[in-house]
């Protein structure tokens, strides 16, 4: 059997370690917590791309500049593709200046490096002079 001695030394020994496991446990969150509270905003211009029409490619030249409230390492993605069009390090801002051709709207997104959360977005929309018409008329009518 374990003296008197012994079991009062275990117990102090289960209590601190519950206790750093605790700390630890309240570090991580805290951690958590303040990656997500990232005050971010990025620019993006031109907001809009123009093409004759509807579903030709538009060509643009963005130029995207961003702001974050923490220092850290950040990429730049556009939607649908896993490599960063560029990263930064150990900063709070950064700017880009490149040319595209899309069909569809061009969004981008701001991510810390090795994460896939984005802490800000910008969309350039794309527009059409003439729009698609539906099926083509018939040249001739019974009435």
């Amino acid at each position: 059997m374990l003296s008197i001695k012994m079991k009062k030394r275990l117990q102090r020994l289960l209590l601190q370690i519950k206790t750093t496991s605790l700390l630890m446990l309240l570090l991580v969150i805290s951690s958590v917590a303040n990656a997500t509270d990232i005050q971010a905003s990025m620019q993006v211009s031109p907001e809009q791309c123009v093409a004759m029409r509807q579903g030709q490619a538009c060509y643009v030249s963005v130029q995207l500049t961003w702001q974050v409230s923490t220092p850290g390492n950040y990429c730049l993605y556009t939607a649908g593709t896993a490599k960063a069009l560029n990263c930064w390090e150990n900063t709070t801002t950064g700017e880009l200046k490149k040319s595209f051709d899309s069909k569809v709207n061009l969004e981008f997104s701001l991510r810390r490096q090795n994460e896939s959360l984005s802490v800000a977005t910008a969309v350039v929309k794309m527009a059409w002079v003439h729009k698609k018409k539906g099926q083509p008329r018939k040249s001739w009518r019974i009435f």
